[in-house]
C-alpha cells in the first residue's frame, strides 16, 4: 500500500508544475539556492552581470524608454545610461573619442559661424525594436530651434551626447573635435548625428543655443567603422578612434 501511495504522490508531484523564480522579490523561488537576478531563468529580465547594473543613479530600476534612466542631462552622464530589458544600466565603457568634420567644401565662404556642435552616438535600434536610421533620425530632429529633439522623442538609444563650444572655427579648414564623449557600443553598430549651431553653449540646459545652421547624419561603414570598444578612448596612451566625416551643406 506504502508502495502505491508513494508512486502516486511521485505522479502527482510529476504533474505539478516547477516553482517560477520571481526575479525582484529578494526570495529564492524555485529553490535552487540563487535569488533573483544571480539565478540563469532570470537572464532575460535582468541581462547583465547577476544583477549589477553599472553605477549611475538609477541603474537597476524599472524602465520604458532611456529617458526613464537618466538622472540629470543626457549631456552631463557618463556613460549615458541605457534602458536594457526593461532596466537601467551603465554597464558600457564611457570613452572619448575624436572627431574631424570636413566643412571646405560645403561651408568655406558661406558667412555663418557655427558657435557650437552637438555630438550623438546613436544604436541603430530603437526602444521598441523598430530601425533607426538617418532618415528616421531627420524626421524626428526637424525643429531646428529645438537642440532636444531627439532626446525629447524618448525614442533612441543614444550611447553619448556631447556639446562642444567652437569659438570662431575656420570652416576653410575644418571643425576638429579631439575629445568627444561617448560610451562603447557592446558590440552594436551605431550612427553619428553631428550638428552645428549658431549660438554658444547654454549654461543651465548645457545644450546649443540659436539655430541649427546644418546637420550630418552618418551610418555607413565607411564612415563610423566598427562597433565602439575601450580600445577606441583617446585619453588612453597610444590609442585614439578618428571619425572623418565630411559635412553636408547647411540646411536652410
Amino acid at each position: 500500500m506504502r508502495t502505491l501511495l508513494g508512486l502516486a504522490g511521485v505522479a502527482l508531484l510529476a504533474g505539478c508544475p516547477a516553482p517560477i523564480e520571481n526575479c525582484s522579490n529578494g526570495v529564492d523561488d524555485n529553490g535552487d539556492g540563487l535569488v533573483d537576478c544571480a539565478d540563469p531563468t532570470c537572464s532575460a529580465q535582468c541581462n547583465q552581470d547577476a544583477g549589477f547594473f553599472g553605477t549611475c543613479q538609477l541603474c537597476g530600476q524599472a524602465c520604458t524608454t532611456q529617458n526613464d534612466c537618466i538622472s540629470g542631462q543626457y549631456v552631463s552622464d557618463h556613460p549615458v545610461p541605457v534602458c536594457v530589458a526593461s532596466k537601467c544600466q551603465a554597464l558600457n565603457t564611457y570613452i572619448q573619442v575624436r572627431l574631424d568634420l570636413d566643412t571646405k567644401a560645403s561651408w568655406s565662404g558661406l558667412g555663418i559661424t557655427p558657435q557650437s556642435a552637438a555630438s550623438r552616438f546613436i544604436l541603430p535600434t530603437a526602444q521598441d525594436g523598430s530601425a533607426v536610421t538617418c532618415a528616421v533620425l531627420t524626421a524626428a530632429a526637424a525643429d531646428k530651434l529645438n537642440p532636444s529633439s531627439l532626446e525629447q522623442v524618448k525614442k533612441f538609444q543614444i550611447l553619448g551626447l556631447d556639446v562642444t563650444k567652437l569659438g570662431n572655427p575656420n570652416l576653410g579648414q575644418g571643425v576638429p573635435l579631439p575629445l568627444v564623449n561617448t560610451a562603447t557600443s557592446d558590440g552594436h553598430t551605431f550612427l553619428i548625428w553631428e550638428e552645428l549651431w549658431s549660438g554658444l553653449v547654454d549654461s543651465q540646459t548645457k545644450m546649443p543655443s540659436g539655430r541649427r545652421y546644418g546637420y550630418g547624419c552618418f551610418e555607413a561603414a565607411a564612415d563610423v567603422g566598427g562597433p565602439l570598444v575601450a580600445t577606441d578612448d583617446c585619453t588612453a596612451p597610444g590609442t585614439c578612434r578618428d571619425f572623418k566625416l565630411v559635412m553636408p551643406a547647411p540646411q536652410p
